[in-house]
């Protein structure tokens, strides 16, 4: 008489086993993916803030004093507040940076704005009115990764003597002051950075 075989499919422990294994790989995957999407996101920020730049030096060139654009655009309290989801470039944002000439391509994740030191702090000799502005800051604010922490991606342009020396600078358009080198703890200027403030992404 012929024995059915016994060592077909799986026990309940071995199953056990697996869905262990699968919820530990879960655990230590699903972070490393938020964090991927959050930096994947965190782009837009870093190549617009980088065009502001771009069209404000040019502005800077033509007119002699930089553009100044608050408070940073799009307003995301009309969108649900910022977080993961786009927001349109909208009709009001078009008007604010029409005369600078800059403007995304498509929806964005964070709101844009340039401090010329007429509305928040900027250490003298920067100017009190845009038309003698001798510095800038070009900002991004956004909340990529959705924990309700923002971040500031920032460019800096402070004001300097004719010998390179710094004389003054001026905070973000959301009163942040400049991001901080992480090695000497000095602050970056001319080049866009990340001020982490309280988030972590």
């Amino acid at each position: 008489m012929r024995r059915v075989g016994s060592g077909a499919g799986f026990t309940v422990i071995e199953l056990m086993i697996v869905v262990a294994i699968i919820g530990i790989i879960s655990l230590l995957a699903i972070p490393n993916f938020m964090r991927y999407q959050a930096r994947s996101r965190r782009t837009e920020a870093y190549a617009n803030v980088a065009g502001i730049v771009r069209a404000q030096k040019s502005f800077q060139a033509e007119r002699d004093h930089f553009f100044e654009a608050l408070p940073q655009m799009p307003d995301w309290d009309s969108y649900g507040g910022l977080g993961t989801d786009k927001m349109p470039w909208d009709a009001a944002s078009e008007a604010v940076f029409m005369e600078l000439g800059w403007t995304p391509e498509g929806g964005v994740y964070y709101g844009y704005g340039i401090n010329t030191g007429t509305a928040y702090a900027c250490d003298a000799p920067c100017g009190s009115d845009a038309a003698n502005s001798r510095c800038f800051t070009a900002s991004a604010q956004g909340d990529v990764d959705g924990d309700g922490l923002g971040s500031e991606v920032m460019y800096v342009e402070p004001a300097r003597d004719e010998n390179g020396t710094v004389l003054g600078e001026c905070n973000s358009a959301r009163d942040s002051p400049p991001p901080l080198d992480p090695q000497t703890d000095q602050p970056l200027y001319n080049e866009v950075a990340v001020h982490w403030g309280t988030d972590d992404y």
